[in-house]
């Protein structure tokens, strides 16, 4: 398989400035900002005051740079998160009318303004992670691992990534180094991984994205299990200069065990969901985020059930 590429922390976007654009808090130019109801904020949002600036925005999703973190603002139609706050269905279909790379955002007692919208946090609810439910017989979550490598297959054909065409034989080694326990391993694989690919989250930033959260989910009680991967998660930490800021920042969650919603609704799908059809669903939600983001992750999560789940290493079905 070819080399996997190596890039000065120069290659990715830089952090913005420190020096933020001055916010206009005066009332001018209030007529022209659009007045937006928050639906949903992650636990991990802000809910009184926040100072920030866009980072980056897409017609559906708004990237806030505040303070160490990366805050997303999401349309109505995306996955809750620990860091998301998402918008309710009166947002504009595309936010990029509203915001502009550099603008100020600026929140106090619960009410956010930026340049071109408004928005009020304090009748959100705020999104938590459910209580995980029982697990499934263990032929049971295998049979959901065949389900998802199927699934996860078909998505390929049309949405292919770095990951399925040149990564087979480094994912086999990082899921058997997770299987082995043996971290030294595991760290060296998973370092190829990091920044390998390209887009706002590289490929290999989600597959180790994925990797993570199966394997907190797995872990239980097994005091080798839980020393792997604090070793694993004390590793994406350390990775924030080697791809993407949002990327980084998604490692940086993971390091902590934060996880968005779709992520968890794939993992439960495998390991507790007794609906076979919702399980697809859930499998199949995650899969359409991004073009091919979605597959990485659960790339990432089919690698965590084969190695601690007692399977033989998966083929991916290339």
């Amino acid at each position: 398989m070819p080399a996997f590429p190596t890039r000065s922390p120069a290659t990715y976007a830089a952090p913005l400035s420190a020096r933020r654009p001055a916010y206009d808090d005066t009332g001018q130019g209030d007529d022209t900002r659009r007045t937006w109801s928050v639906r949903r904020l992650g636990y991990r949002v802000p809910r009184v005051q926040f100072d920030g600036t866009v980072h980056a925005v897409f017609a559906r999703a708004c990237y806030i740079e505040c303070g160490d973190t990366l805050l997303t603002l999401a349309a109505a139609t995306l996955a809750d998160g620990p860091t998301t706050l998402v918008l309710g269905r009166d947002a504009a279909a595309d936010l990029r009318s509203a915001f502009r790379r550099g603008d100020a955002v600026r929140c106090r007692d619960g009410r956010v303004r930026s340049r071109g919208a408004a928005l009020d946090l304090r009748s959100a609810h705020t999104w938590r992670v459910p209580d995980p439910r029982p697990s499934l017989a263990a032929g049971d979550t295998a049979s959901r691992v065949e389900l998802a490598l199927t699934q996860l297959a078909q998505v390929r054909r049309t949405h292919s990534s770095v990951l399925d065409r040149n990564g087979a034989a480094a994912i086999a080694r990082l899921t058997r180094a997770c299987r082995d326990l043996d971290s030294a391993n595991a760290l060296d694989q998973a370092a190829r991984f990091v920044g390998w690919g390209e887009g706002l989250t590289p490929a290999g930033d989600d597959y180790l994205v994925g990797l993570c959260a199966a394997l907190g989910t797995l872990v239980q009680r097994d005091a080798g299990r839980r020393e792997f991967l604090d070793r694993l998660r004390g590793f994406f930490a350390a990775q924030q200069a080697r791809t993407t800021p949002i990327a980084a920042h998604c490692l940086k969650l993971a390091a902590l065990g934060h996880f968005n919603a779709d992520i968890l609704r794939a993992i439960d799908a495998l390991r507790s969901e007794t609906d076979v059809p919702v399980a697809q669903g859930a499998l199949d939600d995650v899969m359409a985020v991004g073009a091919t983001s979605g597959a990485d992750v659960l790339t990432g999560i089919l690698s965590g059930f084969t190695a601690w789940c007692g399977m033989a290493v998966m083929d991916c079905r290339q």
